[in-house]
């Protein structure tokens, strides 16, 4: 792999960097919330604890986010297992943003789909299709269940299973945008996970390729400055059966994967609400999401059948 300071190309966005001699650059890349996150920035001072304290806030959202492994019984597989346990601050505020944005979204984005999201991502595995029996079953299941708040500790009543994954990378990653912003570091690129990045301020800004999921071309171009964009795509968790897509990313309202695109790229400066709302964008339809991003003021591109099919953006996206 090259590195990110010279050419960096992901699922659905390559960023093209120019060079920059300010302060000393710091690099590192490490697995982190179960994919490969990689870092770069320039600092002046303390470098090295600074990185030390980014790769830190991505393990520690990752244990409590985690849906596969116990940690010290605070983590979402603890809260699975027990449907009731003992909270500390981070999973707190982690789960707190889950219900704001699922309430934000108008449902479209909704923590308690970890059983149906299991279940396709298993059967996709096996190249295997779940039972419309199997979905109706379990959207009943989600839909009579609640995470419950009280106190020191949280519950889930009814039977559904808590699942993060379309938040805790930009959760994780707006806690390392908050601490840069904390040490005056400007310069910067976080790659959490191929579906969330965040860049930096400079005077030249951050090129950034849109880049086609089942193709090495790109859609365009986009200069960006102090920004994250999160990225929804199945290009990493899909099989075709029949001549139809299957993948990981479900419509909490029909229990099934979605095909209304093949890429949902939002823009943001919250890098926790550009990787939540690309997961709910790319459950609506066009016309929800137009009405959706016209509402909230959003900005997002939209890509199917290798191009862009709607985009509202600040700035202009570069043809190449």
């Amino acid at each position: 792999m090259k590195k990110l300071n010279i050419f960096l190309l992901i699922s659905s966005l390559v960023f093209i960097l120019t060079g920059c001699a300010l302060n000393i650059t710091y690099n590192d890349v490490f697995i982190s919330l179960d994919t490969q996150i990689e870092i770069s920035f320039k600092s002046s001072a303390n470098g090295k604890k600074q990185l030390k304290e980014i790769k830190n806030i991505f393990k520690e959202v990752d244990k409590y986010s985690d849906n596969y492994q116990s940690h010290d019984g605070k983590s979402v597989k603890d809260l699975n297992d027990n449907r009731e346990i003992d909270l500390d601050d981070s999973l707190k505020a982690l789960i707190e943003a889950s219900i704001s944005v699922k309430e934000s979204t108008n449902g479209y984005y909704n923590p308690l789909i970890g059983r149906l999201s299991k279940l396709w991502k298993n059967s996709i595995k096996n190249k295997q299709i779940v039972d419309d029996a199997t979905v109706l079953e379990e959207l009943e299941i989600m839909n009579n269940s609640e995470i419950v708040i009280e106190g020191n500790k949280i519950r889930i009543t009814g039977d559904a299973d808590v699942d993060l994954g379309g938040i805790a990378k930009g959760y994780a990653t707006e806690l390392v945008h908050q601490y840069l912003v904390e040490n005056k570091i400007k310069n910067y690129i976080i790659n959490a996970g191929e579906s969330n990045i965040l860049v930096g301020t400079r005077e030249k800004g951050y090129k950034v390729g849109l880049s086609k999921p089942f193709d090495d071309s790109l859609y365009g171009i986009i200069n960006v400055n102090d920004i994250s964009i999160g990225t929804s795509s199945p290009k990493y968790q899909s099989c075709v059966i029949g001549d139809v897509l299957y993948h990981h990313i479900l419509s909490p309202f029909t229990g099934k994967p979605v095909n209304y695109y093949e890429s949902v790229n939002i823009i943001n400066n919250d890098s926790m609400i550009a990787d939540a709302y690309s997961t709910a964008l790319f459950a609506m339809d066009l016309d929800t999401l137009k009405s959706f991003v016209d509402e909230n003021d959003i900005q997002v591109i939209a890509c199917k059948d290798n191009e862009i099919i709607y985009q509202k953006v600040d700035g202009e996206i570069e043809e190449v």
